[in-house]
């Protein structure tokens, strides 16, 4: 049976001829006339494409008149108007295109919910929802929230911080508001016609909600009638009362409550009489004191003044964004070393990017031009193998450098020799001269003392640098094995006597431009055009001390593309780098190096111009729009990240398509489609690994537990029994496992499921499962797919789409 998603693209395409499992067509983004597309489906019934000439799935999509959505099977209980984010390997992400979507899928699992409540912003727009089932005597709780980056909700728990339940509603009440311990109890002490509120995510989660509205208001807290009430009755209070201005608190004990009770309770004792219930509890609050303002809160139960962020699970670098031949040297790379492939595609970027140097500026209309230049930063743990991929993606650049050196160290013994040779003539000249005042011979020409072409340094001061690229004025990389020690710029006293800071010099060098270093011993040294690219590796605890408050106000933070794998486990393998590999990413290299700059009016060297062909300006312009509309609904550091995530996309397209050429294959002088759309996805790709990086470097002690536990359930396919965790994390008693799972449960990072027994019976464990688990760990599904249609960014060739 044909699902509607390959039906949807086999109606566009009339030429399709069945044969076998799959469908063979010509491919409408190719102009080869030869079939060259073959469509499959998918054991969920998705499409599956594949484009044996290399177009990508954007691009087939887009010539078909479809969308990346309409690849996508119907899903169950949706309203037919869903959009499908993917990742940078053509996967679905977990991002739906309503709350009602999310839900859906949540009750697909667990059955129909019994209660609902929604949390919005301060604008009124929904931001979460907290389901809830009622199971016995228990109840299973789950939330959805809203990613303003991805326009989509997930199922997952709100970012931090979280606002209060009826936040619009709290912030137009005159003064006195009612805190309780959940939304049904919250909705209990509303139906009286009090104000009431409280925070989301459970009791435990108190201090991760944004308490702020309440300052300076009356706060009238109704704890539950239990140790958790009492617990979350203090850390509301505690929240309360650092608030500016400090708000008048209050705890009222409802009387005559059951054990656990709540306002629902309460209002029940009342047989559901609104107003004695409200009365009743009016009377206690008038007789009750207020907390004392003075109340002693210990230091490491404060809120967090830098609240944690959700963290995004790792996507795989897509490596088909890569030109072909460099993608072939990533997996086998990545494979020989063990590697992420991310390690080894970053380096080669700005290696290449470096290569191209002042040669080249990919101009987006006539104000707006990009060089390739390109700055990034390798993020992991001793022993994550990022130097070693670092040393092999350098390879081809250092091995040119090292045949510079040896010619030059050959021209320099010429150039000795012809200098005494010249320091004999000059002083024979001179005694001539003295002898015979009358000669008119012009003295010996000095021998022009040869320059070092270089292509990278490691440790260069700016006075250092800037000298290198007046003999070098293509452009320089700056390789720092660790990066910190780049990150701590020095400071110096320019020749007037002003105080300047390295940084600012560097954060010119980012565009391109100018660079001028006075200085008093050596004068001035004037670069038209400074291209430094840059690429270093740095440990997650090093750049959280090293990157300050000035790197990230002056955007440096912001230009560095970020790439900060998960650890893995390192396993022999058999695989090794082929030495055609290595010998073509030699000649790619080489050939780059061979660009020559245009010349200007005056004969000066300056970048060329290369334009955008029509089918790519649709693709930019298509890129830019959307871009900035994520921007918008983005403040702070992560804005600052995506103004220049919008700049790297077109260098990134710069990059792929000066590679293709070198590469041999085809292309025309302009951009194309096909490498716009590369720049686009590798620029996503960032965009995506900094909204992890940046929400890991803000992370409180207890998110960067919980995410460390997260990691180690997913190395054990995101699902452990309490027995399992307890063994491998040591813990004395089966309790303190099971309270260290429960804790996740309520950050809305895991659940509880029931495991069928296996075959020989016996009665089923209790798992815990993780709600959102990282989508690079591969789907249980993925081994039912057609051989060979294996998701991108592995070392097959089909894209699951």
């Amino acid at each position: 049976m044909v699902s509607e998603a390959v039906e949807r693209v086999l109606a566009k395409l009339p030429d399709a001829r069945r044969s076998g499992s799959s469908w063979q067509a010509r491919c409408p983004a190719h102009e080869d006339r030869n079939p060259s597309l073959s469509i499959a489906q998918g054991d969920d019934g998705r499409a599956l494409l594949k484009c044996h000439a290399g177009c990508t799935a954007e691009e087939i999509v887009r010539s078909l008149g479809l969308t990346l959505a309409d690849l996508m099977p119907d899903r169950a209980g949706g309203n037919g108007d869903s959009r499908s984010f993917t990742n940078g390997k053509g996967k679905e992400a977990k991002v739906y295109a309503s709350a009602q979507e999310a839900i859906a899928v949540l009750e697909r699992r667990h059955g129909k919910r019994s209660a609902d409540w929604t949390y919005h912003d301060a604008d009124g727009q929904p931001v979460g929802m907290v389901i809830r089932w009622d199971k016995g005597d228990g109840k299973d709780i789950r939330p959805v929230s809203y990613d303003a980056v991805k326009r989509g909700w997930c199922i997952r728990g709100m970012a931090e911080p979280r606002p209060l339940y009826r936040l619009p509603e709290v912030m137009q009440a005159t003064r006195t508001v009612y805190v309780c311990e959940g939304e049904k109890a919250a909705e209990a002490a509303r139906s009286t016609g009090l104000t009431a509120t409280t925070s989301p995510h459970g009791s435990k989660s108190a201090r991760k909600a944004d308490w702020s509205p309440l300052a300076g208001r009356d706060v009238i807290i109704l704890p539950d009638n239990d140790e958790a009430g009492e617990k979350y009755a203090a850390d509301v209070t505690a929240c309360l009362l650092k608030l500016t201005p400090r708000p008048t608190v209050r705890v009222v004990r409802l009387p005559g409550l059951p054990p656990r009770g709540d306002m629902a309770d309460f209002l029940e004792m009342h047989h559901g009489d609104s107003e004695a219930a409200r009365k009743h509890v009016e009377t206690m609050v008038s007789r009750s004191e207020p907390v004392n303002p003075d109340i002693e809160v210990e230091e490491d139960e404060s809120p967090s003044t830098t609240p944690s962020q959700v963290i995004e699970p790792f996507v795989p670098f897509p490596v088909d964004a890569l030109p072909e031949t460099v993608a072939s040297f990533v997996r086998e790379g990545a494979a020989a070393m063990g590697c992420d492939s991310s390690f080894l595609a970053l380096p080669l970027l700005v290696a290449y990017a470096s290569a191209i140097g002042n040669t080249r500026r990919i101009r987006l209309k006539k104000s707006w031009t990009e060089p390739a230049i390109l700055w990034g930063a390798m993020i992991g743990e001793s022993g994550s193998m990022k130097s070693p991929a670092l040393e092999l993606a350098m390879r081809p650049l250092r091995d040119w450098q090292h045949r510079k050196m040896r010619e030059h160290a050959e021209a320099m013994k010429q150039w000795e020799a012809d200098f005494k040779r010249y320091q004999a003539e000059l002083k024979a000249w001179e005694r001539d001269a003295k002898k015979n005042t009358n000669s008119a011979s012009d003295p010996p020409a000095e021998p022009e003392r040869p320059i070092c072409k270089r292509a990278w340094t490691d440790d260069a001061t700016i006075e250092a640098l800037a000298m290198l690229l007046q003999q070098n004025p293509r452009g320089m990389l700056v390789i720092r094995d660790e990066l910190a020690g780049w990150l701590h710029f020095d400071r110096y006293t320019s020749a007037s006597g002003s105080k300047g800071s390295e940084a600012a010099k560097w954060l010119e060098m980012f565009g391109g431009r100018a660079l001028v270093v006075d200085r008093k011993t050596s004068g001035t040294t004037y670069v038209p055009q400074a291209a430094v690219s840059l690429v270093g590796g740095i440990q997650p605890g090093i750049l959280r001390r090293a990157m300050g408050q000035e790197h990230r106000d002056s955007g440096m933070m912001a230009r560095l593309l970020l790439i900060m794998p998960p650890r893995r486990a390192k396993r022999w393998s058999e695989a090794d780098v082929t030495s055609e590999s290595l010998e073509a990413q030699k000649r790619i290299f080489e050939a780059l190096r061979n660009l020559e700059p245009a010349l200007d009016e005056d004969g000066e060297p300056r970048p060329a111009l290369v334009f955008l062909a029509n089918d790519a300006t649709r693709v930019w312009i298509d890129f830019y729009n959307e871009h900035n509309d994520q921007q918008a609904d983005l403040t702070g550091e992560l804005a600052a990240a995506w103004a220049k995530l919008e700049g790297y996309a077109p260098r990134f397209a710069l990059v792929h398509h000066l590679v293709r050429q070198a590469a041999g294959e085809e292309v025309g002088q302009d951009i194309d489609a096909r490498s716009m759309t590369a720049g686009i996805t590798l620029s996503r790709w960032f965009a995506h690994e900094a909204e992890r990086v940046y929400a890991m470097l803000g992370e409180d002690e207890q998110s960067a537990t919980r995410r460390h536990l997260v990691a180690l359930i997913e190395r054990r396919g995101g699902q452990v029994t309490v027995r399992d965790w307890q063994r491998s994390r040591s813990k004395k008693t089966a309790k303190e496992a099971k309270a260290e799972l429960e804790e996740l449960i309520s950050a809305g990072l895991g659940r509880w499921e029931d495991s069928t027994p296996g075959t020989d019976g016996g009665r089923p464990s209790r798992l815990f499962v993780l709600e959102s688990p990282a989508e690079s760990r591969p789907a249980p599904e993925a081994a039912k797919e057609p051989a060979g249609m294996l998701a991108v960014g592995g070392d097959a060739e089909w894209g699951e789409l």
